[in-house]
């Protein structure tokens, strides 16, 4: 994947925030892209943005959590511009509070997105890169994949999830002796809408989760850390270097690499997990 001119990425998740960077960034490089968001309008707007831009572009609904809505979009991506290269499994949502207190409808959410829509796009696309013998997947996951906080068991479950299932796709295309290449993202804070992740609850779950106590404050916390966070052309730019460089690992926060290896060395040493970062 040196040259990206001319290929095809799917990225998901992709009508805001880190997806719709990484659109418009491996456009800007060339590619044709596949956006694919649960959020219809939200989505056939930003495709319509980079069609201004020049990008060679098309999109999809798609609910990530829906097996049979994956292979749709494998196969509209397919129809489309006829082959695969670069698989962003990019959508993502969270639910917060402690865990005693996430509704069970918001961890089969959480889940549902998080989890297996990574799984659903390996099965769906990562069959394609093996026999083109060619390609790339990003999945992303978070610094929640590497540390957990408090309040963040659903998301940072999911999120460890991610990084586990990264290395180990790693591993096995490596043990089938296949070129494909694997990354994993794993961002502090960015500036995106994840802080109002609800907006796309689905009705088949009932009613959205609502009223928990300090559910509020939480949100809002969380939406002051988000919109002081990082770029997310900056993470763009990263994941397009990663998947050039053939690189595994994706960390866009230098200043928790201390925290990452400090929950490293405490668990060899038999240490309980450290605090929350200091602000």
């Amino acid at each position: 994947m040196k040259e990206l001119a001319g290929k095809v990425a799917v990225v998901t998740g992709a009508a805001s925030g880190i997806g719709l960077a990484l659109s418009r960034r491996l456009g800007a490089d060339g590619m044709r892209v596949m956006m694919a968001d649960v959020e219809g309008p939200a989505v056939a707007g930003a495709a319509s943005a980079l069609a201004d831009e020049g990008v060679d572009v098309a999109f999809a609904v798609t609910d990530v959590s829906d097996a049979e809505a994956v292979d749709a979009l494998a196969a509209a991506t397919l129809d489309r511009f006829g082959a695969v290269h670069v698989l962003c499994n990019n959508a993502g949502v969270s639910s917060g509070g402690p865990a005693w207190q996430i509704p069970l409808p918001a961890w089969r959410w959480v889940v549902g997105v998080n989890l297996y829509g990574i799984v659903h796009g390996i099965r769906s696309f990562v069959p394609h890169l093996i026999e083109q013998g060619e390609g790339h997947v990003v999945n992303t996951a978070s610094v929640a994949g590497l540390f957990a906080g408090p309040g963040t068991s659903a998301y940072s479950a999911t999120k460890h999830a991610a990084v586990a299932m990264s290395e180990a796709l790693y591993h096995d295309l490596a043990a089938n002796g296949s070129p494909v290449g694997v990354s994993v993202l794993c961002p502090g804070f960015v500036s995106t809408r994840l802080y109002e992740a609800d907006r796309n609850w689905p009705p088949s779950h009932g009613a959205a989760p609502a009223g928990r106590p300090g559910a509020a404050a939480g949100r809002q916390a969380l939406r002051e850390a988000l919109e002081s966070g990082l770029d997310p052309a900056m993470v763009a730019e990263a994941v397009r270097d990663a998947i050039v460089g053939d690189q595994f690992w994706i960390l866009t926060h230098p200043e928790l690499n201390d925290r990452i290896l400090e929950r490293s060395h405490g668990a060899v040493e038999g240490r309980p997990p450290p605090g929350p970062a200091r602000r």
